[in-house]
């Protein structure tokens, strides 16, 4: 299936995924809307089961450049740079670093800086997180001093400036945190 892609102002890529089914949809309930229109009386269902049958022929359908165009000029802001038609098959299947996605012509790839900053912030959530739960550990009495030391530690920066491709990046995730 194509999908349209296009670059914000804000540096980041959209992803437009037209729903499934649209491109004959659209045809087959505008003839069904102009027959009940015309009729005074109700239409019988096989009636417009027949209708459809004949109307299925290729004249009546959108061609998938025509589909892919309405699309574009429905969902496509006027300020979207670089716009482009591509297959599904240029957009990476992992989301995890989605806001990291730049486009490279018509491809998308992932920007490093911006993915490293991304996990860079993941990290230091599920420390804070770790650390209210040593907290509360704490106030009840356990001994958790080794723990928040350990998580104190944890250079997030270091730790994701190592890493060189996305993989890597979401393997980077300290155990102590998981």
């Amino acid at each position: 299936m194509k999908k349209i892609i296009y670059s914000r102002a804000d540096g980041g890529v959209s992803v437009v995924s037209p729903a499934a089914g649209q491109r004959l949809a659209i045809r087959i309930i505008s003839i069904f809307w102009l027959e009940l229109f015309r009729s005074k009386a109700p239409v019988p269902i096989e009636n417009i089961s027949r209708k459809w049958l004949l109307l299925g022929n290729i004249e009546w359908t959108e061609t998938e450049d025509e589909f892919m165009a309405r699309i574009q000029a429905r969902a496509v802001p006027s300020d979207a740079i670089n716009p482009q038609v591509v297959d599904e098959s240029v957009i990476p299947a992992d989301r995890t670093f989605r806001n990291a996605l730049r486009q490279d012509g018509s491809f998308l790839i992932h920007d490093m800086l911006k993915a490293r900053e991304i996990q860079e912030q993941r990290i230091e959530a599920a420390r804070r997180i770790k650390m209210r739960d040593l907290l509360v550990r704490e106030e009840l009495g356990e001994n958790v001093a080794a723990e928040k030391a350990a998580i104190r530690s944890i250079n997030a920066r270091a730790l994701c400036q190592a890493a060189q491709t996305p993989e890597e990046l979401k393997a980077v995730l300290p155990d102590i945190l998981r």
